[in-house]
């Protein structure tokens, strides 16, 4: 059997090739944009792209928007790179322990850094460090480069005030995950401005310089063939791309059950339907519930349980002879906090702690073998504009390697039907898209791919 598609793995390998030719070919100032779709290989990209650097006498910062994203930056690099890597942060954030790597050092403040040739911290911590509030302090200095991972995510004020570091800059993401987060009212009086301080940083880049060139990954080495068919709903028409892992490669093999209920055989159809469709849209009676449904996380605890209980057998292009799917390897992702805590003591109640469950906000970025999540259209009277966001509903349908299970209510599909919500229009070169439209329009999608994977569950 064929493992891999070897032609979308050498199209991947020549984007990436040509992104960092086109960034170290830089003269003066001038940026590049790197956009990738989930589980292309951005972390590898940027570590590579960082050893080069290196190589060629580059003084590289690499920044990313939250802490999290940061910590898994410095580890990537110091796990592929033997020279030292070093880790500026905030006096109030304590970094994790597997971060203090033997080439890791952690400086703080930032001006001790000055002479480093790569550093990584938060765009934040970069921007307080080359404009330090107190003139007491010095100032961080100049790099050659910048690099941003997760730059659609950031937003282009963090972008405006770090841009400064160095003359070239490379811009890498995902344009599909969760938008920039910010405490700030978005007002009135910047919409339609190329310098909108609450667009993306790729936004505000690519709209006051459209020559910045810009190049997509055409591969997904996390989802296989299956998967792909749904993530296309959330990227641009022309990003075109494929899984690298061949079809037929990944296999999910359940264990036999007894059916005794009308329940365990809905159940049981959903797990079969996942492990030969990767995919299953199970689907309660149709009630408006509160946001905390405790009917919705009882049966996603069901769900798991009965898919553990059958002792779950997982083949892939990692493990050609089966591996057994643990706890450990299925996540829940949900919407809310409070949907978070009763869902994780009802796991806890049936003897299952060690399966994941988080907001899509926490868990973007990761990726296990078995997702379940909590539709966020799911029993709502009408959609709002943080349950359309075509971004979190991405990361919950882009987790996962080999399954996903979706729990939502009849009638979830109503809410996305007929004409879209009037919004308000903002003329201007520097307008971004429409959330809310975007989110309605990707959810319709997404509804319409999970229909033949759809289970009544009573």
């Amino acid at each position: 059997m064929t493992m891999f598609n070897q032609g979308i793995i050498a199209a991947a390998d020549k984007v990436a090739l040509d992104a960092q030719q086109d960034f170290f070919n830089i003269a003066g100032n001038g940026a590049v944009v790197v956009s990738a779709v989930a589980g292309a290989g951005k972390s590898h990209f940027v570590t590579d792209t960082v050893q080069k650097c290196r190589k060629l006498g580059i003084r590289v910062a690499v920044a990313a928007p939250t802490n999290e994203q940061v910590f898994s930056l410095v580890r990537s690099i110091a796990d592929n790179d033997p020279g030292q890597v070093v880790y500026i942060h905030a006096t109030d954030i304590v970094p994790p322990a597997w971060v203090q790597l033997p080439n890791v050092r952690i400086v703080s403040p930032a001006h001790q850094a000055s002479g480093e040739a790569v550093l990584v911290g938060t765009i934040h911590k970069l921007a307080s460090a080359i404009h330090p509030r107190n003139g007491s302090i010095p100032a961080l200095g100049h790099f050659d480069a910048l690099i941003i991972d997760e730059s659609f995510q950031a937003t282009s004020a963090s972008y405006f005030a770090a841009a400064g570091i160095a003359p070239r800059h490379l811009c890498v993401g995902d344009s599909g995950q969760i938008l920039p987060f910010s405490t700030v009212e978005a007002g009135r009086q910047w919409k339609g401005l190329a310098e909108d301080p609450l667009q993306t940083a790729v936004g505000v880049l690519r709209m006051n310089h459209p020559s910045t060139p810009l190049h997509r990954f055409p591969i997904t080495r996390r989802l296989d063939g299956r998967g792909a068919l749904i993530a296309r709903n959330f990227y641009p028409v022309d990003h075109l791309f494929e899984a690298a892992v061949a079809d037929g490669v990944r296999a999910m093999t359940l264990g036999q059950a007894t059916s005794v209920s009308a329940r365990d055989i809905a159940l049981d159809k959903a797990l079969a339907l996942g492990a030969q469709a990767g995919w299953a849209y199970l689907e309660q009676p149709a009630v408006q519930t509160l946001m905390l449904d405790p009917d919705t996380g009882r049966l996603i605890t069901d769900l798991i349980a009965r898919l553990l209980h059958r002792t779950c057998q997982l083949t892939c292009e990692r493990h050609l002879s089966g591996t057994p799917l643990v706890p450990e390897r299925v996540a829940v992702i949900v919407s809310h906090n409070d949907q978070k805590g009763m869902v994780r003591g009802m796991l806890n109640q049936v003897g299952l702690p060690g399966v994941v469950v988080n907001t899509a906000n926490k868990l973007q970025g990761l990726e296990f073998d078995v997702v379940v999540f909590w539709h966020p259209l799911a029993g709502l009277d009408e959609p709002d504009s943080f349950h359309l966001e075509a971004g979190r509903l991405c990361v919950m349908c882009t987790r996962h390697r080999h399954a996903c299970f979706v729990v939502g209510r009849r009638g979830d599909r109503e809410l996305v039907e007929g004409l879209p919500p009037a919004t308000p229009a903002f003329p201007g070169a520097g307008s971004d898209e429409d959330d809310v439209l975007r989110g309605w329009e990707v959810h319709r999608g997404v509804f319409s791919a999970l229909t033949p994977h759809l289970v009544p569950v009573p």
